[in-house]
Parts: structure tokens; sequence; C-alpha cells
């Protein structure tokens, strides 16, 4: 037999025993290396140039987003722990999103805007180089517009600086109480008949009982356009995308910071070029040929750029993304896991850079139904779906927006709402149509799909939150992610610190 043994590594005094069966050759499981294996006759795992190497690393990281990345790093540089990292995307970042313009080569983040400074968030920037400066606010005009009509709101009143301040100081005492249940992660959640009454309140109960309407407008514009009905959700999964942190930020108690070259990007680029091979971009888990705490996880990936596949044996699974049914298919769930990982219901949400020149520039156009008028703050949330806002970039004619719906929402339909509202904003005379007629210019239009994962009160009192920590180290799968953290990156980098201390520990065993 020609034998042909590819090595991905240079092994050096490694005993290296592969067992031949009639024409079929059995991988080896040696941490960290890559093999790719087929007999002279094109047979073996695949056939002629269709080939599947195998790689085999200590631990497998499904989503290269915040908290897959920052696990790849972790585990890597810190734990001496081999890792890959799946990422269905071409770069790494997950929801950091940042355009780059052509001509100048300035970056426009139209994802994550910011970074709150708390942890080792600074030295995770540094250790890659990315020099950081306090963030600064736009300094935009805002203009309250129904882009249901495209009309001012001439009688619309704002909250004042000082009902502001006093609103968000009043949520945060109340916030704070809770602090030792919902961060970091769900692993001390109360049992169902311990849980807080205030966090099973709808969102505009727990508003008015704690007198908190002054705060509603910020608390949309700031994370809660990210849950497309704010109000009508409860505390719990408000306070996960609203959190401590994040008023302490609004206060002037921390801070928050973004990279000197204002191109959030920077970071997830660095990590990139870091982990070389151990990532793996457009790419994406199509079966599961094992998974189970004994024998380890064994993946069979695809990248859709090439259409290459490629078996991934770890010898633990670190899953980072929405838990979604589309993304866990692949994984060979099990009834537990089905049914408790499908009790998430989402919103789904869309970000983009756009340009036009009848947009006004200096200008935050602000999506607020005229209900709100003249203070009534708790209505100063469009129905979804809807786009929040054209919001001015700074010195330049590109404007951000943010398109939101429930998890039916697509991105055909996301588009066709920011179109639409452009629309209602020239038949209400805000922007002047230029003549010919022009349409919307897309400069990047990205789907973070499906956000803010949530559960119905009758499931929390169901002890789904138990059930979800049960899973947890089962089947050789660890979790991580917004879905079990809060959602603000650097809050969940704390969350998954957590995590991979345990999964570290089961892993040396």
């Amino acid at each position: 037999m020609n034998l042909r043994l590819g090595l991905g590594l240079f092994i050096v005094s490694c005993h290296l025993v592969v067992k031949m069966r009639s024409t079929v050759l059995a991988t080896v499981a040696l941490s960290g290396f890559v093999l790719t294996l087929a007999d002279g006759k094109g047979k073996g795992k695949g056939k002629g140039n269709d080939r599947i190497r195998t790689i085999y690393k200590d631990v497998a990281i499904i989503g290269g987003g915040a908290s897959g990345s920052y696990s790849a790093v972790r585990l890597r540089e810190d734990y001496n722990v081999s890792v890959v990292v799946i990422e269905k995307n071409f770069n790494l970042g997950g929801h950091v999103n940042t355009f780059i313009d052509p001509v100048t080569g300035r970056g426009f983040d139209c994802g994550v805007q910011n970074w709150i400074e708390i942890g080792g968030a600074r030295a995770f920037f540094e250790r890659f180089g990315v020099e950081m400066q306090p963030n600064v606010r736009s300094t935009a005009e805002t203009v309250s517009i129904d882009f249901t009509n495209g009309e001012k709101l001439t009688n619309y009143s704002p909250p004042s600086a000082a009902d502001r301040t006093a609103a968000l100081q009043r949520y945060l005492e109340v916030a704070e109480s809770f602090l030792p249940v919902l961060e970091p992660g769900w692993w001390t959640f109360p049992l169902p008949q311990d849980i807080p009454a205030d966090l099973l309140l709808p969102f505009r109960d727990f508003v008015a009982k704690y007198n908190l309407t002054a705060a509603v407008p910020m608390f949309h514009a700031t994370t809660g356009f990210g849950i497309h009905d704010m109000m009508g959700h409860l505390t719990v999964w408000f306070m996960r995308s609203f959190n401590v942190n994040l008023v302490r930020v609004l206060s002037g108690i921390e801070t928050s910071i973004v990279p000197v070259s204002r191109k959030n990007q920077d970071l997830y680029d660095r990590i990139l070029t870091s982990l070389g091979t151990d990532a793996l971009t457009s790419t994406t888990v199509i079966s599961t040929e094992e998974r189970s705490s004994r024998k380890g996880v064994t993946l069979i990936v695809r990248n859709s750029a090439t259409g290459v596949k490629t078996r991934i044996v770890a010898k633990r699974l670190l899953y980072t993304a929405i838990p979604s049914e589309a993304n866990t298919s692949p994984l060979d769930l099990d009834r537990e896991e089905r049914s408790t990982l499908g009790e998430f219901n989402y919103s789904a949400s869309y970000v983009g850079v756009v340009s036009h020149p009848s947009l006004p520039l200096n200008k935050s156009l602000v999506n607020i139904p005229a209900s709100a008028q003249p203070a009534n703050w708790p209505e100063a949330i469009p129905d979804y779906p809807y786009n929040t806002r054209f919001e001015n970039y700074a010195d330049s004619s590109y404007f951000r927006l943010i398109a939101v719906g429930d998890q039916t929402f697509t991105a055909a339909q996301a588009k066709k709402v920011i179109e639409d509202s452009f629309d209602k904003l020239v038949e209400g005379g805000v922007v002047n149509q230029t003549s010919p007629a022009q349409r919307l210019t897309f400069h990047m239009f990205e789907p973070h799909g499906l956000v803010s994962a949530y559960v119905t009160k009758e499931k929390l009192e169901g002890g789904f939150i138990q059930r979800l920590n049960g899973l947890q180290g089962r089947r050789g799968t660890w979790y991580t992610g917004a879905s079990w953290g809060v959602h603000l990156s650097t809050s969940l980098w704390i969350f998954t610190d957590t995590v991979l201390e345990r999964l570290v520990e089961d892993l040396r065993g």
C-alpha cells in the first residue's frame, strides 16, 4: 500500500502509531496536530482529492464573537490548552461591525460602540497592542420623528437631565440589589420559588413601581432597542442588557473605552492574526460524529467558500453562539438539550451604514411615536418591527441605523423597513428627495440575527434556569455567550472566565 501521511505540524520526538485495516486508515489522537490520511487508491475518509483532514485539539470553540474569541485567547495563551475556533463569518468579532471608508480609511462602527472598562478589559486590549481611550458620546442634535408618517414631533418634551439622572439612580439602587443572582451568569440564580418578584414583573410595571419613566427614552436608545418589545419583557431580561455597569457609565461612575483608531474591529482582526490556523473562518459545523464526556467531541465542519470539509477531534466543546435550532441542529442534541434550548425565544436586529444626499448632517433622526407627546415617555418606543434612527457620524456623510423585530424578522424585511422609513421622512418633509430620486446607499448592512434570548415567566417558574445550568459540562460541552451572561462584551468576558475555569478543571480532571 502506498501510504500518504500529511502532517500539519513538524513532529519531534513523538511516537506515532497508525493502525491499518484493509484500505482504511485510523487517525490517532494527538492534541494540537493535523493529520490528513488516505490510501494509495484514493480511498479512506474521502475519495481522490476530497480527502478530509483531521484536526486534534483540546477544545473546539463554536463561534468567534466576543465570547468565542476571548475564550480562544485565554485558553491557548493563559491555560496552555490547544483550541480551534469555528466561525461562520469571514472574520471574528460577532456584533462588532466596522465599515471602513474606501477613500479615507476612516472607521465607522455600526455594531458594538464601546467597551465598559471593568475587570481585565483594558489589559486584554493591550496584549494585542490596541491602544484605548475614553469614549466620547455623539454630539449630533436629536430630532424626534414618528417614522410611520415622517412627521416631526413638535410637541414632544424629552425628560430633563435632572429627572433622567434621578430615575437612573433609582434604577441603579434596585439593580445593584440583584447583582448576586444575575452576575456573573446564572450560576447563583434562585430556585423558582425564591425568584425575586421584581425580576418577574413586565418591565413597564417595574418602571411604574420605581418611577423610572424619565429614564425610558435613554433605556431604549442605549441598549433597550435590542429587545423588540422592551416594555413587555420581564425585568430580569431587561437587566441582562442594561446592567449595573452600564448605568454606572451613564452616571459617570465608570468609564467606557474605544480604540484610538476608532475601529472596534481592530481587536478581533489582531486576535485572528494571532490564532492563525487555530481559527477556521467561513466555516460551520455540518454534523457530529461523537459528543460525550468520556470520548470527547468529533465534528465535521465545512468551509463555505471552498467547500472543504475538516474533521475536528477535541476533548471538550465550548459553545458560544446563539443556541437557536438552526445553529445547534448539527450537534446531535439529545432530548434534554433540545427541550431546554428550544424554550428560548429571541429578538432579531440588523445594523448598517447608509448615506443619502438629502439626510441632514450633524443630526440624529430618532424614531419616536407621536403618542409620546407631550411627555408620555413610556410610549417613546415604536411598535416592532422598526428602524430606530438615522444617526449622522461626526464630520461625515454616513449615517448609522438599527432595525429591530421579533425572531421572525428577516434581513429582507429589515432593509424594507429601513427604506420605507426613509420614504416616510421624504413624505413628511423632513428630508427633500433629490431630482431625480435616489435610493439610500447601503455601505454596510450586517445581520446580528437572533439576539436577546429570553423565556416566559412560566418557564422561569418551572425551573428553566436550573435546567439551563444543568447543561454545563454535559456530554463534554460547556456554554458561554449572551444567552448565558450579560449582553455587554466586557461583562460577558467576566462570566466567560468562570466558565473557562470549570472547563479547564473538567479537561484536566
